[in-house]
Order: C-alpha cells, then structure tokens, then sequence
C-alpha cells in the first residue's frame, strides 16, 4: 500500500514503509547517521517480500508475476520489484554540503556494484520540513574507481515530502525517477562515499537505499492484471539471491490516494 500520503501524477514512491502483507518495513529509519547498513530477508524490520529461503548451491529466479489494483485511480501505474541491499540513514538532513559516510559494512549482494542503483526516500510518517535542495552523491563505481559524482543537473528534492516519497521524482527541471543519475559510462554503485544536500530542511529524515531492480510490471486498467512470463515471454528469468530483500517500487501515472491497495504474486523456481 502507499504508506501515508497521496501521490502526485509522475512521482514515484517506495513501498517499503507501506503496510499490508509483508508488515511495514520499520528498519529504514533506524541507526547511526551516515553509516550503511545492509538488509536481508532475515534482517528484523525489514518488511522484505518472502521468497522460499536460501537455495544454495541451486539458484532461484522469477518465473512469473502479476499485479493489479481495483483502487479509484491508481492506473496507469508501473510496479518496479528490487532488490533493497541497504541504506544510509541521514538524520542531518539540516546539514549542507558533503557529509562523509561510513562504509565498514558492505554490499551483501552484488558486491561489485555491478547494476547497483541509488535512491533517496522520506522513511518517516512524518512529512519533511519545508524546503527543496539539490540531491548529489559521491561514490565508487562498478569498476572501484572513487570519487564519481552525480552529473551537473542535479536531481531536485520536492518539499514536505511524503513517507515513502522518492523525494527528487516528478516532473519538471531536475526530476528524476526512480534513480540518482550516475556519471557517464558508470552502470553501478559499490558505495556512496558523500551526500551532499544542498539547502537545509528544516526538519525529517531520509534514507538514500542501494538496489538492484529487478522487473518491472506496467499496469494500466482497474482491476486488470498486468502479467509477465519471464521463461517465453520476455526470457530474462530474473536471479533472485539467497537473502535477497526484495520490495517494489511504484511510478504514479496518476494522482494516487493515500492507502491504495495493490496485489499480485511472484512465482519462483529453482535448481
């Protein structure tokens, strides 16, 4: 479900704080400022979609999915599953400029950054304070260069963003969606080394999540499934790892309301 408040035609939101089946995810608004913390299936609090447990030395993929909702405006929509690998937890969201982070843990999936992307979510039920800065990183790329930046037009933040919000999505100057732009020719994230806002809000906190997207579900009529055969229709069968924390994105074609329902299931299969 969308978590708390009414989406904007063009956003798009993080369903991890959102309730229903899986529980809200209560982790992403935990822990020390700056530092990354990897996420599991296991890990408490992190609301992941259940997936069947550790395979190895088989390996899993998606074989099907389908998604719908009979909720009054929710379509055209687009359903993005990822797989949520951590986050940095900024509380110093007053702070302007570089703020260093702390990388002593690591990528848990994906540890060669390889298609790893960035994202920053409000993950609070509390709406952002009042303002709209520049978002920019630092990071390592897929390769284990330093020191890459976000390129020159800079993703812009939209004030008193939503729980769940990702909080530069929209349209307009400076919108992006779902993810941080990376500099030219980089395909991935192995770390984020520096956030940097560029005003000061007055008040919230932010999450900027690493993750690796995995499928994405387009969905455009009430009540019609939007279905996806990844072994004849679109061959792909999407790896799903051991541990994997797997959530959905959601792009807002439309005005969404508060609390909107969506369903579906992923089928899995393995060896």
């Amino acid at each position: 479900m969308l978590p708390t408040s009414a989406a904007v035609a063009g956003e798009w939101s993080c369903l991890a704080n959102g309730g229903g089946n899986p529980a809200a995810g209560t982790i992403y608004n935990s822990g020390t400022n700056l530092a990354f913390q990897a996420t599991s299936d296991s890990t408490a609090g992190a609301g992941g979609i259940l997936h069947g447990g550790n395979v190895s030395t088989d390996t899993k993929h998606i074989v099907n999915a389908s998604a719908f909702s009979a909720a009054a405006t929710t379509m055209p929509s687009v359903l993005m599953l990822i797989d949520l690998l951590g986050f940095y937890r900024v509380t110093s969201v007053t702070t302007t400029g570089n703020q260093a982070t702390d990388n002593t843990v690591t990528l848990p999936r994906y540890t060669n950054g390889a298609g790893v992307q960035a994202f920053a979510f409000n993950n609070s039920t509390t709406a952002m304070g009042a303002a709209t800065p520049n978002l920019s990183i630092t990071y390592t790329d897929q390769d284990g260069n330093t020191g890459a930046t976000t390129p020159t037009t800079l993703p812009a933040c939209k004030t008193a963003a939503a729980n769940g919000l990702i909080m530069y999505s929209g349209t307009g100057s400076g919108k992006y969606g779902p993810f941080i732009p990376l500099a030219s020719g980089d395909s991935g994230i192995r770390a984020i080394t520096q956030i940097n806002l560029s005003a000061s809000y007055v008040s919230g906190t932010l999450s900027v999540a690493l993750c690796k997207p995995l499928i994405t579900m387009p969905m455009t009529t009430i009540g019609v499934a939007a279905e996806r055969d990844f072994l004849n229709q679109v061959p792909s069968l999407p790896r799903v790892y051991d541990g994997a924390n797997l959530h959905w994105l959601i792009y807002h074609g439309a005005a969404t309301p508060v609390n909107s329902a969506f369903y579906g299931h992923l089928d899995f299969a393995w060896g």
